[in-house]
């Protein structure tokens, strides 16, 4: 190996520690002739055996090659020049020799660079040509092209900002918007046009379940399975096939024993036979080709092609209908005669609400579960790698599924954050049996500001729930695999999720941090920008009454200030009760203890017309109602802003 001196520039041999022209100790290895491979377009350095550049997703040269120092200069260069293409010069020395050479390289690039932008520029004049003559008298298939063209570039670099969180991500074989040639294998072509009729509801496919048979090849390909008396549960309902979003699983794996799938390619566009839902990139709905993003994860690049054309009237970009979230139809029919408990399993990818700081909400026919919503958003996945998550479904959510068909929608209506996110299948299980794979947790919760551990705080994660001691630790037993979603409620605190990666057999833990609930102005703000709710537990109300007690002017004051953040805004102003008592005269007493809120913000300058009072009683639980912590959670009011 050759080195340079530190003083001198001198080549010294690597078996000597000083130069032997000055004496100076001698310095770092000098640059190797180990070839590097460049982008013709940005400078960026390619693997050896990219197709793309990751960074603007131009075409990889063939055999372009140079050393490390010839990619710095030739990147110094690049960025005098961003919008200019260039051809990456070849270098078999860098800087190894005399400064001389260096300088001789540096003049022939300069040479090279001047007559690639010479080049660019007639590139540059015949592409206009083209353009003019599409906007003239080519059809709209053809101005397709061209725009996506442009939009190519775009689309990888968004997918590079998703890759630069893991190390192991793959890039998919062509940059979304485009595809292999059927005619000429090897030649990228534009998909066809995106201009698709919004669907209607008649347009819509009759959900047709099968029982599963116990031969698994045959049972994960189902798209809608329905097995009563199984050997997992009374009823189980699926919808979407176990495949691993359409990438397959390697040799034996199994997706139910807490394994990560391999890294895959992203499912760019879903195949036209998979379930609404799955199987496919999904953005929230608020995104719009007219909407800033206020971050995305390269996910968000699909729509770039929808923002350079026109949509024509009453229709949408295809790229924007298919990531629109979309809810998840499962086929339930008739429950069992007696109902116990009821856990949904999810096999998610990618999402990355704790990173992005963005949050979904989950809801079933319409009606949100806050629980599942804490447990999605404590997810920060990166891969894209799948996991299996299972949660329970509090029992007065039962009722949801007696309609026979339900539809499970996950979508961030409110943060305008592009973090995009894939689910492979959804599966409802009725009175569950014995897990196949099972893992423990032992969870400690601690006063995220404090450090000290609290005692009598409730862990539950999916059927398990326990108390914590006085050392604020618990165990939890018999626990399906997966990512199990951890979450802690204690008095006085806001709830909190933790993930924890468990593998079939494995004795995991958990820290839980709990914060303490503030209820100011400017909390409820943040609450509700982000999950446009904000929820009030220090309105305090006589026992079995709706008459205020005077407690409660801190967090009235804080709702008056909200509401009067919002001029001329509508607001709903929701009652909650714990399931303790008749369920009738829990639900008038949250609708009169609503009407008690909104007469003293009424008093206090707001105009009554902006304010909706309902009264839910007990049949919107945010926690278990089998735990005083649960219940205590559970007896709040809630102010959303509807317009």
């Amino acid at each position: 190996m050759n080195f340079t001196c530190e003083k001198c520039g001198s080549p010294v041999l690597e078996t000597n520690a000083f130069c032997t022209k000055c004496g100076a100790r001698r310095g770092v290895a000098s640059e190797s002739a180990t070839p590097y491979r460049l982008c013709t377009k940005c400078g960026c350095e390619l693997a050896l055996n990219a197709k793309f550049c990751d960074k603007c997703g131009t075409q990889a040269p063939v055999a372009e090659t140079a050393s490390r120092s010839s990619v710095e200069v030739f990147r110094s260069i690049v960025a005098t020049q961003p919008n200019t293409q260039v051809s990456a010069a070849k270098s078999g020395g860098g800087f190894r020799k005399l400064a001389i050479a260096g300088v001789v390289t540096v003049l022939l690039l300069a040479v090279a660079v001047t007559g690639s932008m010479i080049y660019v520029a007639h590139r540059v004049k015949r592409k206009v040509a083209e353009v003019e003559a599409v906007s003239h008298s080519a059809s709209a298939d053809d101005a397709l092209k061209l725009v996506t063209n442009a939009a190519k570039s775009m689309d990888a670099s968004s997918s590079s900002n998703r890759d630069s969180n893991t190390s192991h991500s793959k890039k998919p074989e062509a940059p979304y918007g485009w595809m292999d040639d059927p005619k000429n294998p090897g030649k990228l072509i534009p998909v066809p046009s995106p201009f698709v009729p919004i669907p209607t509801a008649s347009a819509l496919e009759t959900i047709v379940p099968v029982r599963a048979t116990g031969n698994q090849n045959q049972d994960w390909t189902l798209k809608y399975e329905r097995t009563e008396n199984g050997p997992e549960a009374d009823l189980v309902v699926r919808t979407g096939d176990i495949n691993n979003l359409g990438f397959g699983w390697p040799q034996g794996f199994d997706p139910f024993s807490g394994q990560s799938t391999p890294p895959h390619q992203y499912p760019w566009v879903p195949r036209s036979d998979e379930p609404d839902g799955t199987d496919r990139i999904l953005l929230g709905s608020i995104i719009s080709t007219d909407t800033t993003y206020l971050g995305y994860d390269g996910y968000s690049g699909i729509l770039r092609p929808c923002e350079n054309i026109k949509t024509p009237p009453g229709q949408i970009c295809k790229v924007r209908l298919e990531s629109m979230p979309t809810p998840i139809r499962l086929e339930v029919g008739e429950l069992p005669s007696k109902v116990n408990d009821v856990v949904v399993q999810m096999f998610v990818d990618d999402f990355q609400a704790k990173n992005f700081h963005s949050y979904f909400q989950v809801s079933l026919n319409g009606t949100r579960l806050p629980n599942f919503e804490y447990a999605i958003n404590s997810l920060d996945q990166t891969g894209p790698i799948g996991k299996l998550v299972t949660l329970k479904l509090l029992p007065e959510y039962w009722p949801l599924l007696r309609s026979g068909e339900v539809k499970l929608l996950i979508d961030d209506p409110t943060t305008k954050i592009g973090d995009g996110y894939a689910v492979d299948f959804v599966r409802i299980l009725v009175n569950p049996h014995k897990f196949k794979y099972e893992v423990s947790l032992a969870a400690s919760v601690v006063d995220a500001d404090q450090h000290t551990p609290i005692a009598n705080a409730t862990v539950t994660a999916a059927l398990k729930s326990a108390s914590t001691e006085r050392n604020g630790k618990c165990q939890l037993m018999g626990l399906p695999a997966g990512l199990v979603t951890a979450t802690a409620l204690a008095d006085g605190y806001d709830e909190n999720s933790v993930p924890v990666d468990l593998i079939a057999g494995q004795n995991g833990s958990a820290e839980i941090q709990l914060h303490r609930h503030h209820e100011d102005t400017a909390t409820l703000e943040k609450e509700l920008a982000q999950t446009g709710s904000a929820t009030i537990y220090g309105i305090h109300f006589d026992t079995d009454s709706a008459k205020l007690r005077p407690d409660s002017m801190p967090a009235l004051n804080a709702v008056l200030g909200l509401i009067n953040n919002h001029p001329g805004s509508q607001w709903v102003i929701a009652g909650h009760t714990d399931n303790q008592g008749n369920a009738d005269h829990n639900q008038a007493l949250s609708k009169n203890r609503s009407a008690s809120v909104i007469a003293w913000l009424k008093d206090h300058g707001v105009n009554s017309n902006q304010l909706d009072g309902q009264g839910f009683g007990a049949s919107r639980p945010v926690a278990d109602n089998t735990t005083p912590n649960g219940r205590a959670l559970n007896r709040r009011v809630e102010v959303a802003l509807t317009k």
